[in-house]
């Protein structure tokens, strides 16, 4: 049986929709299930957001140790902590792209966008290094309120949550189109993008060793690397919204054997949105599907020919 045969009997098994590419970097190889589909990217947007900064960083237009100012207006809903500070805080570059990307924090992420020159510079730089295939239209409080209905939509935060936990999200809205008016990236295509950040195509030196080193400290690692044995190493990045879960980066099997692995799955999560036992059981089968793809991959490339 194929690796490509295997993954997709791992999703069939699972009840869900998969969009899964691997590429074995020192030799070529390369295998996916549905890699040219678009899927909504959710937060896995923030690799392409750190490839921008990252670039901006190499070309001297950007610094690590420039700080912003976290305002009221910055806080965002969803996964992080800055929501939760005071305004006035004063984090650097360096501090906001790593809480961006380790805890996936929306507020960070937000102030990024801004600080690059917005959702354009991002998806511009997307064109301009060949991957057309990445759209990324929104930022995080954006994209989020696509999730809403309009009399929710002005609601102050607090408020909006309270609304969150006795109403349904909408989901046949923009957050969940894989049209190119949405953040949507294609497996093949955000398996391209960390190909180019680890060869130093993008950009090299520190810019890449900053890149590299920010998604080795990703601290949600439930998903691709949920069954790989302790202490093998994964510069990645997940996502999540709705339905949707994601995982994408980069296993390190060795000192010169790595495999870039994505995986975008979606499965029908309307059924469970209020009833919490049953959400947090199909939750688990679906991130244990990912988990039974990543072990699979590892140990197709663990000791490759």
């Amino acid at each position: 049986m194929s690796l490509a045969e295997t993954i997709a009997g791992i999703a069939e098994a699972a009840e869900i929709h998969v969009g899964v590419a691997v590429w074995h970097i020192e030799s070529g190889r390369q295998a996916d299930v549905n890699g040219d589909e678009p899927f909504p990217m959710a937060s896995t947007f923030k690799i392409p957001i750190l490839a921008t900064a990252c670039r901006q960083l190499a070309g001297g237009e950007l610094s690590l140790d420039s700080r912003l100012a976290l305002g009221d207006e910055d806080k965002s809903l969803g996964s992080g902590i800055l929501p939760y500070f005071e305004s006035g805080l004063q984090p650097t570059v360096r501090d906001l792209l790593t809480l961006m990307i380790i805890i996936s924090d929306n507020t960070a992420t937000d102030m990024m966008v801004e600080a690059l020159g917005g959702a354009a510079v991002i998806e511009g730089y997307m064109r301009e290094i060949g991957l057309s295939e990445i759209a990324f239209k929104h930022n995080c409080k954006e994209l989020l309120r696509y999730l809403f209905p309009p009399e929710a939509l002005d609601l102050p935060l607090e408020e909006l949550i309270a609304w969150s936990a006795k109403h349904d999200i909408l989901r046949d809205g923009m957050a969940f189109s894989k049209g190119p008016e949405n953040n949507v990236c294609t497996a093949n295509a955000m398996n391209s993008l960390l190909h180019k950040i680890y060869n130093g195509e993008l950009f090299d030196g520190d810019a890449r060793e900053i890149a590299m080193d920010i998604l080795l400290k990703q601290q949600f690692n439930v998903r691709l690397s949920r069954f790989l044995p302790p202490g093998v190493k994964v510069a990645h990045k997940t996502g999540t919204i709705g339905g949707i879960r994601n995982d994408s980066g980069i296993i390190m099997l060795g000192e010169s054997n790595h495999v870039i692995l994505t995986i975008f799955t979606e499965w029908d999560e309307a059924p469970y949105w209020n009833k919490p036992a049953a959400h947090h059981q199909r939750v688990f089968e679906v991130e244990s599907a990912m988990g039974e793809i990543g072990i699979a991959v590892y140990e197709a490339f663990l000791a490759p020919d």
